[in-house]
């Protein structure tokens, strides 16, 4: 294919145009009218999605004199990646810096009954310009995408981490001992009170990292605290030492949440299932027989969470899913002892695995609190009911082959 001359220079003008526009963008001078600020949404209601419950932050960047009123939101993910479900599942999915007209998401969040606070920055234009810079360095193709971690790096983290990273030791943030020690755990629980089955969901694929004991600054994965913390956060300027923000104001005000979220928690239902077992259990000794679906049902049920667990704990990258005490009632492999139970003739090693499982079980409940790791409460009747059902399991077929 031949390319003449007139085409030719239309090809260099183009990509003399782009380029230029491209440089520009990135050269933008803000004015001394601009504002930084930090957006904090606030949690969904009782009844929205179970993501929605931890709040979002974001950085606002407004210049009327350069028509810029854009939000830099780094807690958008691509569904159109390739194989997004199995990177979601194995940790590996990339998060990414996304730019949006303001008024849009202010719009979004209105329509979803959601509160925002704005806290705009104590900035010099000096240092806008470095925060403004840094953002859109970060938001170049090759630099908006980064591995996502619920803990050490989400949308909440970013926000203090860009102002450290273009301000330097300029900022200062409350790094003081806490007034109580609180694990991870501890702060993501009183988000979940109205997500009962997701706060049990969570709690069961969470593992020992969940339960270390986080600093004041480490606080700042969930976007409440960045709010507290900006509103603590000091700014150095000429030697003075300032507030970070210089002020506060309530962008959107949610109206009365009106949702009443989880009627039946997991604790009611796993009671029942306790006191269900109790009373087949008792049926069964008195009837000199074994329930075989019930005895299987309940063992591939927590044969296939723990498959869920190993997977969580060695086969992906999520750090705070390792090493995770769940397992030990929910092991893989009762998925196989759920099968033999399905036969007429038990074997001896399966009479064994239950005597077994009946003991650990037992060695479970009675530590209970005083593991490293607390198990969810709900758990508890499950724990209960599959230890009933092993030693029944062992004790019956024991008392036949004796009879």
């Amino acid at each position: 294919m031949r390319i003449s001359y007139k085409n030719s220079f239309h090809l260099f003008l183009l990509i003399a145009l782009v380029f230029q526009l491209t440089s520009t963008q990135a050269q933008v001078k803000l004015s001394h009218r601009a504002k930084i600020s930090v957006f904090t949404i606030a949690p969904g209601g009782a009844d929205d999605e179970l993501f929605t419950q931890f709040g979002h932050s974001a950085f606002r960047v407004f210049d009327p004199m350069n028509r810029i009123d854009w939000i830099y939101d780094y807690g958008v993910f691509d569904f159109d990646a390739p194989n997004f479900y199995l990177k979601f599942a194995r940790g590996k999915l990339n998060y990414m810096l996304a730019k949006r007209d303001y008024k849009r998401f202010l719009a979004a969040y209105q329509h979803y009954n959601r509160s925002l606070t704005e806290q705009v920055l104590n900035l010099d234009s000096a240092e806008m310009q470095q925060v403004f810079d840094y953002l859109e360095t970060n938001y170049l193709p090759e630099n908006r995408y980064y591995l996502y971690d619920f803990f050490y790096d989400n949308c909440a983290t970013k926000i203090p981490l860009v102002i450290e990273e273009s301000l330097g030791d300029k900022v200062q943030f409350d790094r003081s001992p806490t007034e109580e020690d609180r694990t991870f755990r501890d702060l993501i629980e009183p988000r979940l009170v109205n997500h009962r089955w997701g706060d049990l969901g969570i709690d069961l694929a969470l593992g020992l990292p969940t339960d270390k004991i986080a600093t004041r600054y480490q606080y700042m994965f969930l976007p409440y605290y960045v709010e507290i913390q900006f509103a603590k956060a000091k700014i150095t300027h000429h030697g003075e030492t300032e507030p970070l923000v210089s002020n506060t104001r309530v962008a959107f005000e949610a109206l009365p949440d009106e949702g009443k979220g989880t009627i039946i928690g997991p604790g009611m239902v796993f009671g029942a299932l306790l006191v269900l077992v109790i009373g087949l259990t008792y049926l069964d000794f008195f009837k000199k027989k074994r329930s075989k679906w019930l005895d299987f049902t309940l063992f591939l049920i927590a044969g296939l969470i723990g498959l869920l667990l190993f997977f969580l704990w060695f086969l992906t990258d999520h750090k705070a899913t390792h090493g995770n005490l769940n397992i030990i009632w929910a092991f893989p492999t009762h998925l196989v002892f759920a099968i033999f139970l399905l036969r007429k003739n038990i074997k001896n090693w399966v009479l064994t695995y239950a005597l077994v499982t009946a003991v650990v079980l037992l060695l479970l409940v009675l530590s209970w609190f005083f593991l490293p790791q607390p198990l969810h409460y709900s758990v508890f009747p499950v724990v209960i009911a599959l230890g009933i059902r092993a030693f029944y399991i062992w004790f019956y077929h024991n008392k036949i082959s004796n009879s």
